[in-house]
């Protein structure tokens, strides 16, 4: 981790008063569990007030751009690397959020599952926190994380939270994701720029998005009649092989098919 938290007492005391902070995450993560290639990317957990969210630094700016020109940033056909929840922190109240690659479909998921945490007496130092240890069984994982009372707000990467301070390092225990808390600083605005429009679906629903979309990613366009074309070398614009697409489609979803919820994992043919 970085030096990054040598922070004025009084000024972080005022943020924590405000509510409105933003706790930076390096996510390290195997898309294929079975090899030991690593993936990292920076999320974001923004606080304001009484509501949170986390997401990665692409959608984060996607849903800026959403709210300022009402068009963002193309989405990742892998539904596993949409690590994207959003918290009501009065009513406890935490949902999962899934785009649809294409067009940008919103779902949420209302994630019901109790965090049963168990508050261990080891402790050590991370960078300049007094931490201590607690597990939680979560998604068909078991769950490792430091926290400190230092920050005595109960929030923390993903679906995490509930503990007496902030998580500053949360991993499954066979290290397929590991959270660590980098950097913190003042909410920037006042605004999570989140839109709430969007349709709730269960486990089961997404399971069959999921199945349907690996079956014909390109169903909708098709239902549409809108065309796909490329350009060749020399800027000549061609119709798109769909078939050699899709296979490709096929390869990148069965290789990183490692959900954060090993509950809800397809296991694609």
């Amino acid at each position: 981790m970085k030096k990054v938290f040598i922070i004025w007492g009084c000024i972080l005391s005022a943020m924590m008063l405000s509510q409105k902070m933003t706790f930076v995450y390096d996510l390290k993560f195997k898309p294929n569990p079975n090899k030991p290639d690593l993936t990292t990317e920076t999320y974001y957990l923004d606080i304001l007030e009484k509501e949170s969210a986390f997401r990665c630094e692409r959608e984060r700016v996607s849903d800026s751009m959403i709210q300022r020109k009402g068009l963002g940033l193309g989405r990742s056909p892998v539904f596993n690397s949409q690590i994207y929840v959003v918290k009501n922190l009065e009513t406890a109240n935490v949902q999962k959020v899934i785009f649809m690659s294409l067009f940008n479909d919103k779902y949420f998921i209302n994630i019901e599952e109790n965090l049963n945490w168990k508050i261990l007496s080891d402790k050590k130092k991370i960078e300049d926190f007094e931490c201590q240890k607690a597990t939680v069984e979560y998604g068909g994982r078991s769950w490792i994380a430091w926290f400190t009372q230092s920050i005595p707000i109960p929030e923390g990467p993903y679906i995490f939270n509930g503990l007496p301070g902030i998580i500053v390092n949360i991993s499954d225990d066979q290290e397929n994701y590991n959270f660590n808390l980098i950097k913190i600083k003042k909410l920037e605005k006042d605004n999570l720029f989140f839109s709430k429009k969007g349709t709730t679906i269960s486990w089961e629903d997404f399971q069959k998005i999921q199945s349907d979309y690996y079956a014909d990613p390109f169903a909708e366009l098709k239902a549409r009649n809108i065309k796909i074309q490329s350009g060749d070398e020399k800027g000549n614009l061609i119709p798109t092989d769909l078939n050699k697409m899709t296979k490709q489609l096929k390869k990148q979803i069965r290789e990183n098919n490692n959900p954060i919820e090993l509950n809800h994992k397809i296991d694609y043919e």
